[in-house]
């Protein structure tokens, strides 16, 4: 669910520093670029074509830009997953003249379609439990949990419960199911994160446009910035909650799933909680000037979590 896209940067924008670096050390002058749309950072993002005909992927942001700190966390994570991890390596990172680069190589193919092509998606739901199987347990021993990403941001149904009124967000702003249950909906929301402990290294950011597919149907999954530890099935619910499923039933697919079938019911109530709380607050706030449809995204996120929830409470 990419919304309006987001303006990023051409290769002439980036300072000239920052340039002559990746020239140094790509080995050979870059030419020619190619950006890649999506996403929601206002940097820089796309590939690379060098003077001896070799690609690679690079993206760059400023420090003090929005996406900055996900681009650290990004080095970090993507230097220390495994080989046979389904993500592009990382080649270097590099600061200059107050700019972040990464640089990796090139995932084959294009972004996945949405709302979902079944073939698609079957090979990305069995990317992701090949993925689960090579990061249980995490390979990076001080990553953020689930918890820690998510601290501060689940407050949204306790707040209306006893006060009325959040961020400017009231009572009068939520539907009739909303109403109807927000003593159930505040009651796990306060206890949510203490079933959410887990070993697998997840992506957290896994949706539609983190998702390259190959022509052979290979899988990449890109844009590891917000990666923490959890259980294996938070990704699963991520991948369903932050793309465009179309007809398809999320509670089928997750059931059906090895990763949703293992996974505790109530634990999974409750991060649908916590999930549902953040995106009714934070897709009603006013729009961001460098992300342009991510508003749109999360309101479409929080109205889909909510009728997830409603056919798991319902039946």
């Amino acid at each position: 669910m990419s919304g309006t896209a987001t303006r990023r940067r051409s290769w002439p924008e980036v300072p000239a520093e920052l340039r002559q670096e990746a020239d140094r050390r790509l080995g050979s002058r870059v030419r020619d670029f190619r950006g890649r749309p999506g996403g929601f950072t206002p940097g820089l993002a796309g590939i690379v074509v060098c003077a001896d005909g070799t690609e690679a992927f690079i993206k760059a942001t400023p420090v003090d830009g929005p996406g900055a700190a996900d681009y650290r966390r990004e080095a970090i994570i993507a230097g220390g997953l495994p080989e046979r991890a389904p993500a592009p390596r990382l080649r270097f990172a590099a600061e200059r003249a107050g700019w972040l680069m990464l640089c990796f190589d090139v995932a084959p193919g294009h972004t996945a379609q949405e709302p979902w092509h079944p073939a698609q998606l079957t090979a990305v739901l069995n990317t992701l439990s090949f993925c689960v199987e090579q990061l249980t347990p995490s390979p990076i021993l001080d990553a953020s949990t689930v918890a820690d990403r998510m601290a501060g941001r689940c407050r949204t149904w306790r707040s209306l419960a006893t006060g009325g009124e959040i961020d400017g967000v009231t009572l009068d702003d939520l539907g009739d199911w909303e109403r109807d249950h927000l003593a159930r909906l505040a009651r796990l929301e306060d206890t949510w994160q203490d079933h959410v402990d887990g070993t697998t290294l997840l992506h957290f950011d896994l949706r539609a446009d983190n998702c390259l597919i190959s022509p052979a149907g290979s899988v990449s999954f890109v844009d590891w910035g917000r990666a923490c530890t959890g259980p294996a099935w938070v990704d699963l619910v991520c991948l369903m909650l932050e793309s465009e499923l179309g007809d398809i039933d999320a509670e089928h697919l997750f059931t059906g799933h090895p990763l949703g079938q293992e996974a505790d019911p109530d634990a999974v109530d409750g991060f649908l909680v916590a999930l549902a709380g953040y995106w009714a607050l934070a897709g009603r706030q006013p729009p961001i000037t460098h992300a342009p449809g991510l508003r749109q995204q999360q309101a479409r996120s929080g109205q889909a979590t909510l009728r997830w929830l409603q056919r798991r409470w319902a039946a």
